[in-house]
C-alpha cells in the first residue's frame, strides 16, 4: 500500500510520536516501514499497531528516506553515547576491552538491541551501569581481570548514583563513628593492583586469583573518584559502620559479625578511612 492509493486522514500527535518512537526502537519495525517499497494494513496490524497507528505507520513509510535519515542519527548518536558513558563512567574498563581487540560499536549495538535502543538522555551514569551490568555478562569481558574491574566501576558508578539522595551524615556524640556515604567496598577475586599500578596493562598481563578489598571514594564533593586497597580488617571497620557507632558498639558490631572484637591497628585504619572521607569521627569538642 502507497500514499497515493490512500489519503491519511488527520493523526493525533500523540499517536504519531508513539509510533516513531517504535520505529526507533525497534530494529524489526524499522525494517519492516523503512526498508520496503510498500506495506498492507494486515502487516501493520501484525506488528500491533491499532487503526490510527496503522495510518501513522503509512505516513512515515511514505517518506521512507527522510525517516530513515533520523532513525540512522538517533541511532549513531545512541551508540556513541555507550562510549561516552563508559569513558565518564567505567575508564579502566574501556581501556581493558579496546587492548584486548573489543569493537566498542558492536558492544554498543548487542547493549541497544537489548535494551530496545533506549534513549538515556543526560543520565550518564545510569546508563554506564545498565553498560557495565550487560557488559558483566558478555563473551569481550570473560577475562576475570576485566570482570573484576566491571565489578570495581560498577561500585564507583553506584557511588555516584548514591549522590543523588546523598545527606550529610547526622551531628554526633563525641567519639562517634559513622560512614558518609562517599564510598564504596568492593571485594575482588583477582589481583588487580598490577593493572591500576600501570594502566599500559589493562587487559592485556595475566592477573593472580585471590581476594583484595577495595576502597572508591571521594575525598569531597568536588573531586572525582579514587580507589584504594584496604587492608581486610579496615575493610571490617568500614562495613561496620553502617549505622552511627561509638566504640563500644562498633566492637559488638563486629563481634556480631564474626570478626575480632578491637585489633591494634584500629584507630589507625579509622583514621585513614577518616582521611579519605569514608567514615566521619566526631571531634570531642563538637557541640
Amino acid at each position: 500500500m502507497t500514499l497515493e492509493q490512500h489519503d491519511i486522514p488527520t493523526i493525533e500527535a500523540r499517536t504519531a510520536w508513539q509510533v516513531w518512537r517504535r520505529i526507533m526502537r525497534e530494529p524489526a519495525l524499522h525494517a519492516a516501514l523503512l526498508d520496503r517499497e510498500c506495506i498492507s494494513f494486515a502487516e501493520l496490524a501484525h506488528l500491533n499497531f491499532a487503526a490510527e497507528e496503522q495510518w501513522a505507520a503509512l505516513a512515515y513509510a511514505g517518506q521512507r528516506d527522510r525517516a530513515k535519515w533520523f532513525v540512522e542519527n538517533y541511532r549513531f548518536r545512541l551508540t556513541n553515547s555507550f562510549l561516552n558513558a563508559l569513558e565518564v563512567g567505567a575508564p579502566l574498563t574501556l581501556r581493558a576491552l579496546l587492548n584486548q581487540g573489543a569493537v566498542i560499536h558492536d558492544l554498543a549495538k548487542d547493549f541497544l538491541d537489548l535494551h530496545e535502543w533506549k534513549d538515556y538522555g543526560p543520565f550518564v551514569y545510569s546508563y554506564c551501569a545498565d553498560a557495565l551490568e550487560f557488559l558483566a555478562g558478555h563473551p569481550a569481558a570473560a577475562n576475570a581481570g576485566v570482570n573484576a574491574l566491571i565489578g570495581l566501576e560498577l561500585a564507583g558508578v553506584d557511588l555516584m548514583l548514591g549522590l543523588r539522595q546523598h545527606n550529610p551524615p547526622p551531628t554526633l556524640p563525641s567519639n562517634w563513628m559513622v560512614r558518609t556515604g562517599q564510598a564504596r567496598h568492593f571485594v575482588s577475586d583477582t589481583i588487580l593492583t598490577p593493572w591500576m599500578r600501570d594502566k599500559k596493562c589493562l587487559g592485556l598481563s595475566r592477573l593472580d586469583r585471590g581476594t583484595e578489598h577495595w576502597l572508591i571514594y571521594l575525598p569531597d564533593l568536588q573531586q572525582d573518584r579514587r580507589f584504594a586497597t584496604l587492608p581486610p580488617r579496615a575493610a571490617q571497620l568500614f562495613d561496620a559502620l553502617d549505622q552511627p557507632r561509638d566504640a563500644t558498639a562498633l566492637a559488638n558490631e563486629l563481634v556480631s559479625r564474626g570478626a575480632a572484637t578491637r585489633l591494634e591497628n584500629d584507630d589507625q585504619y579509622l583514621a585513614t578511612l577518616a582521611r579519605y572521607g569514608a567514615i566521619r569521627i566526631a571531634a570531642e569538642d563538637q557541640p
